[in-house]
């Protein structure tokens, strides 16, 4: 069971870094029109909410922090801890979803992502205007809500890529295990 559990930290820690990568870099490396969409998609919250879809609250809210972390050092210091306690918040509604409704269907995916994104954003917008700290996206009350509406749809789309490719790498091995589980269960025994 450690042993799992090792690999599969280290693979969400690459994931996170990735995200991290995708998140300051990728914006920049595309042409402007097509930029300001990928400029809205929050890779790091997408990430959060596909471990929280795994059912494992510590981790999800682990990943959450860690996410918030590293978000807050590549913000150059504007509102440190705020993406934190967003990408946390959104984790622990994610998980609060995953664990009421069974989750393998996508459009109770969406809603977990949808209910992470919304959360994710207001938090922090709330908090940035109460810290009155200036975000170019963030000027005027009409470009909230349009930030609110940007940022859903951008990590809508965004998940349904993401989360296979996420799938893939985070799950490997996950059905073989779950194959070889149940023959042990269906073996006679003698």
């Amino acid at each position: 069971l450690e042993k799992v559990s090792r690999g599969s930290t280290l693979k969400i820690t690459v994931c996170l870094l990735a995200a991290a990568y995708l998140q300051t870099t990728l914006a920049q490396q595309v042409p402007v029109s097509l930029g300001q969409w990928l400029g809205h998609i929050n890779w790091l919250l997408l990430v959060v909410v596909y471990i929280a879809l795994q059912r494992d609250a510590v981790r999800s809210l682990m990943t959450a922090a860690a996410a918030g972390v590293i978000h807050d050092a590549f913000s150059m210091g504007r509102g440190v801890g705020v993406n934190g306690l967003a990408m946390v918040l959104a984790a622990y509604v994610a998980d609060r979803i995953a664990s009421v409704i069974m989750v393998d269907n996508l459009i109770f995916r969406f809603l977990a992502v949808t209910a992470g994104s919304v959360i994710n954003t207001l938090v922090r917008l709330v908090f940035f205007r109460s810290l009155n700290v200036d975000l170019p996206v963030l000027a005027s009350g009409r470009e909230m809500a349009a930030t609110v509406v940007f940022d859903l749809f951008a990590n809508l789309f965004a998940s349904v890529l993401l989360y296979m490719a996420l799938h893939r790498v985070i799950n490997k091995g996950v059905h073989q295990r779950r194959r070889r589980m149940e023959a042990r269960r269906l073996r006679p025994r003698l």
